[in-house]
Formats: C-alpha cells, sequence, structure tokens
C-alpha cells in the first residue's frame, strides 16, 4: 500500500536546482577571519582596532603598489610609504610585550642612553628628532603610571629613570620649533593626568584628538592652495616660503590625478624646487605627499589608519589613553607641516607609545584610577 503524501510537509529540494543548495563562502569566509584574529592576538594584536588597523594597512599596501606599478615608477621609491604601517604595527606589538615583560625602569633607561647618541653625535632630520622627543615625554607618563607605590625600591629606580628620559626627550624636542610647542602641550596633559591619575572618557578623547589631526589636514591643504601667505607664516623661523611652494607644487600634481595620484617619487618629477635641492625632495607634509602619489584612495586610507589607531590608543585606562592619545596627536599635527612617516625611528616610537598605553588597567572599586601593569602573561587557547 502506498501512503499519500503529507500536504503540510515540506517539498523535499531538487538535487538539480541550484538554488536549493546552501552556499558555503559564508562559513569558510567566517573560518578565515577567525583564524586571523587567532594569529594576530598570538603576537598581541588582539583588539577590534588592532584587526581594523591590520585591515587597513594591509589595503594601503596593496594600494601603493598597484600606483607604483601602474605609474611606472622603481618600486623603491614606494618604500617609505610601504615601511610606515608595517613599522606602526611593530611598535604596537614590542610596547604591548615590552609593558608586560620588561621592568619600566630598564626601559626608560634603555631609550635615555639611545637618545642621547642620537643627541650627541647621530646625523638626523631635526624635526623628526624632535617628534621623537614628543613620543619619549608620553611613554615617560606612561612609565610613571606604572609605578606601584608599595615597591619603594622599584619606585625610586622608576622615577630617576623617566625623569633622565624626560630631560633627554626635551633636549630632543628643542631641537625644531614645532617640536617644542609640540612637546610642551604633551608635557602639560602628561603633568596633569600623572598627578591625578584619571582621565577623560575615551570618547572624547578621541573625537577630540581625531578632530584636531582633520583640522590640521584641512588648514594646510588651504594654505597651500592660496597665492599668498601672511607675513608671520613667511617669517625666519616660521613656515617658511619653501614649504609655501612645495605645497602649492603637491596640489597642483594632486589635481592632475584626483583619485589615483601620480605614483610615489613623482613629486621631485613635478616639483621644481624638489628637483633642484635635496633637502626640499619631499612636500614637507605627509598628507599631501599621500594625495599627490597615491591620490584620494591613499589620502583616505592614510586618515582612516589615523583615526583607527585612536581604539588602539584607548583601549586601555583612562590615564593611559589621554597620554596616547595626546602623543598621538602630536604626531598628526606636526607631520601634516613636515615629511615625518618616512623615518622608521618615529614610528617605531608612536607605536610603542600606543600599544603600551593598552596594557595599563583601571583597577576596580579603587577611588581614584590607579593602574596595573602585567607581570605575566597567559596564552590565548
Amino acid at each position: 500500500m502506498v501512503s499519500s503524501p503529507d500536504p503540510d510537509a515540506e517539498p523535499s529540494p531538487d538535487p538539480g536546482d541550484s538554488s536549493a543548495r546552501r552556499p558555503t563562502a559564508t562559513p569558510r569566509l567566517g573560518t578565515a577571519r577567525r583564524a586571523v584574529a587567532r594569529g594576530l592576538a598570538v603576537i598581541g594584536l588582539d583588539g577590534r582596532a588592532d584587526r581594523y588597523l591590520v585591515g587597513l594597512a594591509v589595503l594601503w599596501l596593496l594600494w601603493t603598489l598597484t600606483a607604483t606599478a601602474a605609474s611606472a615608477h622603481p618600486f623603491i621609491d614606494a618604500a617609505p610609504h610601504l615601511a610606515a604601517p608595517v613599522v606602526l604595527l611593530v611598535g604596537i606589538v614590542a610596547g604591548r610585550h615590552l609593558s608586560r615583560r620588561v621592568p619600566g625602569w630598564t626601559v626608560a633607561t634603555v631609550l635615555t642612553i639611545g637618545a642621547l647618541v642620537v643627541v650627541v653625535g647621530i646625523p638626523f632630520y631635526a624635526n623628526a628628532q624632535a617628534a621623537i622627543g614628543v613620543q619619549l615625554v608620553a611613554l615617560a607618563g606612561l612609565l610613571r603610571l606604572g609605578t606601584d607605590p608599595g615597591d619603594a625600591r622599584t619606585s625610586t629606580h622608576l622615577s630617576v629613570s623617566t625623569t633622565m628620559l624626560l630631560v633627554v626627550a626635551v633636549l630632543l624636542a628643542a631641537r625644531a620649533q614645532a617640536g617644542m610647542v609640540l612637546v610642551l602641550a604633551t608635557a602639560a596633559v602628561v603633568a596633569l593626568v600623572v598627578a591625578t591619575r584619571r582621565g577623560p572618557p575615551v570618547r572624547t578623547v578621541a573625537a577630540v584628538g581625531a578632530g584636531l589631526g582633520l583640522a590640521a589636514a584641512v588648514v594646510v591643504a588651504w594654505l597651500g592652495s592660496r597665492e599668498t601667505w601672511p607675513g608671520f607664516l613667511a617669517a625666519e623661523g616660521s613656515l617658511s616660503s619653501a614649504r609655501h611652494r612645495l605645497w602649492g607644487d603637491a596640489l597642483d600634481l594632486w589635481a592632475q590625478r584626483p583619485l589615483t595620484g601620480s605614483g610615489p617619487g613623482s613629486f621631485v618629477e613635478h616639483s621644481a624646487l624638489a628637483a633642484g635641492n635635496a633637502k626640499l625632495s619631499e612636500v614637507h607634509s605627509d598628507v599631501l605627499q599621500v594625495g599627490a602619489e597615491l591620490g584620494a584612495v591613499g589620502v583616505v586610507l592614510l586618515l582612516a589608519m589615523f583615526v583607527v589607531a585612536y581604539g588602539v590608543a584607548t583601549r586601555g585606562s583612562r590615564a593611559a589613553a589621554a597620554i596616547a592619545a595626546t602623543a598621538w596627536t602630536a604626531l598628526a599635527i606636526h607631520s601634516s607641516i613636515d615629511h615625518l612617516a618616512e623615518f622608521p625611528p618615529l614610528v617605531l616610537m608612536a607605536g610603542v607609545v600606543l600599544g603600551w598605553a593598552g596594557t595599563h588597567r583601571a583597577s576596580r572599586g579603587a577611588a581614584t584610577e590607579t593602574f596595573e601593569r602585567p607581570t605575566t602573561t597567559t596564552p590565548r587557547r
């Protein structure tokens, strides 16, 4: 006897009907994402902002290589663009591991000796040295936040070593006018945060910092588009007339290929001033350099990485976030009027500050914000 089909039962899918087959791309994509996230967590990049920053860095590298190939320029011209995001990520990882595994006073002592060597005799671009000084001031503040008041010996060692680091950092920052202004602002924030061990809400810190950095980029683009500058900007010791010409040349080159840019290395071919003086071979504005050579696509990726980095800076305590975000904003403002991203030591130190800040945590139940520095790490399973 053959049973009649149940009218309420769902019909069996037709094996030949492709619409009835379940897609496998989505599960596979999810598995790949989880694998990538686990791999990043192993090296210390375990936050959402970390993953976004890595993703943007990969897009940046791909776009830089594409723009270089399309413009027929040698790939060596793209080296500064390619190195910067990689060195930044290395610095973030290094900052996190150093903060967990190396005593703060040891880090401060080693950095002080290294900075003294630079001050005494290594030829190095003065403005980049000044920008490193700003980052060292911020790192000294983060080290002081990790002081354990109950450990008198360690506290004394850390106080002495960070004071020495601060002195050398200020000496570095004093080598450039912009660096001196920014180091004073950073030092003021560091002093206030270390004294109170408090900080504003992290969203406020990120919003203010990102707003200031983006505003600096807009102002530089506006100044570069002007026919003449106010007299005080062209005066000796201020923004020079050479920068005015370089910025204008960069904007002219960017206008030729607004979306894609003319390729790494194209600016020095376009600008007569840059071609005739090796010291002026760069735009002296990182954002305009990127616009001229990598176009609007490059600028969008650059600004996206800049903004996402605040998520990295603010993953720890409020106090640490305030210090790291201040240092990152100072670097963004300074690099908008200079070519700083091409100096790996500076980018590395900025990454160390971002990474170090994320390891500070506020203690629960404390009347004021205090911080614990991890002494051991537990591997993720």
